[in-house]
């Protein structure tokens, strides 16, 4: 494709697009809203590993551990055999433990639910005083837990964003998540973030890219599409 073409397109153009072209492709993914302090954890458990560790890590700390408070006050090695199977254990334990009694001391009680009375970004800005909860973990909460408009931008949002030209080569990923927020449909933040985390994932891989017969082709401008 012509560079000059690619280059006139605005990049809420694209993103408009992008989010009716993955619609057709995947569908319009369905979520399951959780407690929010049961989010924050399961995300938390996520972070450096699949979704499978993650889930394995969740299920067995629920079962040795049933509820927060006795997550919070067991022995730091008895969190670290429970999560395990998430990897970097004995980080993920003690973090998961000052934050539950961050949570306890700031909300009176171990829920984080009075976070839905806090705009987006003011609820952003004080998770993000707690070690371990960076911009990407505190979308995700509010997104998931509350049905914020947001799209939490991980490695593969970040990824996309970059070779699709919605944000500068360069952008971190935060201010990736600030400049597609405006450009996203009202409405489709979220399940643009599932379907983008999906395509990630599948087809715009960060080695050896399915870029034959991408449905986005004409509006990437990365330069190893040349190379495909």
């Amino acid at each position: 494709m012509n560079s000059t073409k690619r280059a006139d397109l605005k990049p809420g153009n694209k993103v408009s697009r992008a989010v009716r072209t993955l619609e057709r492709l995947f569908g319009v993914p369905r979520w399951r809203t959780r407690d929010p302090l049961d989010e924050l954890m399961l995300t938390l458990l996520s972070q450096n590993t699949n979704d499978n560790n993650r889930d394995r890590a969740y299920h067995r700390l629920r079962e040795r551990l049933p509820d927060w408070r006795a997550v919070m006050e067991a022995d730091v090695g008895e969190v670290e055999a429970a999560i395990h199977p998430a990897g970097l254990s004995e980080v993920k334990a003690g973090r998961m433990q000052a934050i539950l009694r961050w949570v306890e001391a700031a909300f009176g009680g171990l829920s984080l639910k009075p976070l839905g009375e806090l705009s987006d970004d003011d609820a952003i800005s004080l998770l993000k005083t707690q070690k371990g909860i960076g911009h990407k973990t505190a979308a995700v909460l509010m997104a998931f837990a509350f049905d914020r408009e947001l799209c939490p931008v991980d490695t593969h949002v970040h990824r996309i964003a970059r070779r699709l030209g919605w944000v500068p080569a360069r952008a971190s990923a935060e201010a990736t998540f600030l400049r597609l927020r405006p450009l996203i449909p009202k409405g489709k933040a979220l399940t643009f973030h599932l379907n983008l985390l999906r395509f990630g994932r599948t087809r715009c891989t960060a080695q050896r890219p399915l870029c034959e017969d991408c449905p986005l082709w004409n509006d990437c401008i990365w330069e190893g599409k040349d190379n495909e």
